[in-house]
């Protein structure tokens, strides 16, 4: 009867031991299933996130893009501003040498004006302006304003035969157009 009663007792462990790991296979089937899932939300994260990097990217390119264009624009702006002023300044420019002129036909003392003008030209090329070419030369309507046209064999048709008044560029842009007479063939009849 103690045989019996033992092999009882070892067949109740059994079973107990059985049933443990009964259990233990189905939490390592869970675990081995949690561990098949857990790569796929983890795939579908970086995805998530190289879409996001990528917007946000694309927003940092077109964040850079305003930030620039904005430059350019208040450049620009500064820029026109300042043409003004220099367009301005070339007005008084010309009034300097008019009255240069005057005075030599005269007979006066120019040197102080000549100074005055010798720092004016110095103030033009620091910003860049140029005289505008004209007379001898052949006419450029981005360049010249033509404002007659004279009859004349000796030139070729179109040539700037007499500067009105004189044109001016800053940073390759007419600032101001020379306003120039042009040659015009004589029609023999």
């Amino acid at each position: 009867m103690r045989n019996l009663v033992i092999k009882i007792k070892l067949s109740k462990k059994l079973e107990g031991t059985m049933s443990e790991n009964e259990k233990n296979d189905d939490i390592f089937s869970e675990k081995e299933k949690q561990v098949e899932i857990d790569p796929n939300p983890l795939v579908v994260t970086l995805d998530e996130l190289n879409d996001l990097l990528e917007k946000e990217k694309q927003k940092s390119l077109r964040l850079l893009a305003d930030y620039q264009n904005l430059e350019k624009q208040t450049i620009d702006r500064i820029n026109a501003r300042g043409d003004k002023i220099i367009l301005d300044f070339l007005t008084v420019y010309e009034d300097f040498i008019r009255t240069k002129d005057a005075y030599e036909k005269e007979g006066g003392n120019v040197d102080s004006l000549n100074g005055i003008i010798k720092n004016m030209v110095t103030i033009l090329d620091h910003y860049e302006v140029k005289l505008i070419e004209a007379e001898g030369k052949k006419l450029d309507p981005k360049l010249h304003e033509v404002v007659q046209e004279i009859e004349d064999n000796d030139h070729e048709e179109g040539t700037i035969v007499k500067e009105i008044t004189k044109g001016y560029i800053i940073r390759d842009e007419v600032i101001k157009y020379s306003k120039v007479c042009v040659s015009k063939k004589l029609i023999k009849k």
